[in-house]
C-alpha cells in the first residue's frame, strides 16, 4: 500500500494503477458512540482494502452529508454539491497522476451525491473506472437483480396505460448479468440484450398492470396524508438536544 506517507518519488516509480477514496461522516451517534464513528469505521475499511490492492489510499475524507444530524453538537455537514465537487477535484488529481482505477469507499448512507458523481465522471472520462468497494459478484455466487428497467412490472402498466404504444415483437427476457451498480460504470448498453432489465416475457400483461398501477396510487395517498400529519406533529415537539430535554 501506498499513502501520504510516502515520497512523491516513491509513489511516481511504483506506478501505482488504484487508488481507494474513503469517505465517511462527522455525526452524532446517540450517547454511547462518538462523532467520529462513521469517519474512523470507514478509514479502517479504506485502508485494509488498499493494502490488500497494493493501492495509493488517500487520506480518509471525514466530512460527508449529515443535515438530518445537523441539530446535535459536534455534527459537521457539507452541501451535496461541496461534497461532490470535493470528490470531483480528488478523482481529477488521482487522473492526472496516471492513477485511473479508482475505488470509492462509502461510510455514510445520506452521502448519496456520491452516486450520481461516481457515475457522471465514469461517462465524462472513458479513461477513468471508478467503482465502489462493494457490490454484487455472480462469480461468488451473489445474484443479480431481476427487474430494474422495462420490465415484467413496467411493461404491464404501459399495456394498461397505453397498451397501443406497445410493441408485443419485442417483449423479450433480458435478465441482469451483473449488480445495479455497474450502472454508475458503464451504461445499460454493455451490461443488457436490449435496453430492458428484467424478464419481460413472462407474464406482462394489462391486468397486472391495473393492479400494480391502481394500487400505487391508493398506497400513495395513504402515505401522504399520513405524512403530512405526522410532519406537523413532529415539528411541534420539542427537540433532543437541549440539556434539560435530554433523557438518560
Amino acid at each position: 500500500m501506498y499513502s501520504v506517507e510516502n515520497t512523491w518519488k516513491e509513489i511516481r516509480d511504483a506506478n501505482v494503477e488504484i487508488a481507494v477514496i474513503a469517505i465517511g461522516s462527522i455525526e452524532q451517534h446517540g450517547h454511547h458512540l462518538p462523532v467520529g464513528t462513521d469517519w474512523f469505521q470507514v478509514d479502517v475499511f479504506g485502508r485494509a482494502l488498499a493494502e490488500e490492492l497494493d493501492a495509493f489510499y488517500v487520506p480518509a475524507m471525514p466530512f460527508g452529508t449529515a443535515w438530518e444530524h445537523g441539530r446535535f453538537p459536534g455534527t459537521i455537514s457539507l452541501r451535496p454539491e461541496t461534497l461532490a465537487a470535493v470528490l470531483r477535484d480528488i478523482v481529477m488529481c488521482l487522473r492526472e497522476h496516471g492513477m485511473k482505477r479508482i475505488v470509492v469507499a462509502n461510510g455514510h448512507g445520506a452521502n448519496w451525491v456520491l452516486k450520481p458523481t461516481v457515475r457522471q465522471l465514469n461517462y465524462d472520462y472513458p479513461d477513468l473506472s471508478i467503482v465502489w468497494s462493494s457490490g454484487v459478484n455472480p462469480e461468488d455466487g451473489d445474484e443479480p437483480p431481476t427487474e430494474i428497467h422495462s420490465g415484467l412490472s413496467e411493461t404491464s402498466r404501459m399495456m394498461y396505460l397505453r397498451p397501443e404504444l406497445v410493441k408485443d415483437k419485442g417483449i423479450v427476457n433480458s435478465p441482469g448479468i451483473v449488480g445495479q451498480e455497474f450502472l454508475d460504470y458503464v451504461g445499460f448498453d454493455k451490461v443488457t440484450k436490449t435496453g430492458a432489465w428484467g424478464m419481460v416475457a413472462d407474464g406482462a400483461s394489462a391486468e397486472r398492470g391495473a393492479d400494480i398501477a391502481d394500487g400505487r396510487v391508493e398506497k400513495s395517498a395513504r402515505y401522504v396524508r399520513w405524512a403530512f400529519d405526522k410532519v406537523a406533529e413532529l415539528k411541534t415537539r420539542p427537540g433532543i438536544v437541549k440539556e434539560d430535554e435530554v433523557t438518560d
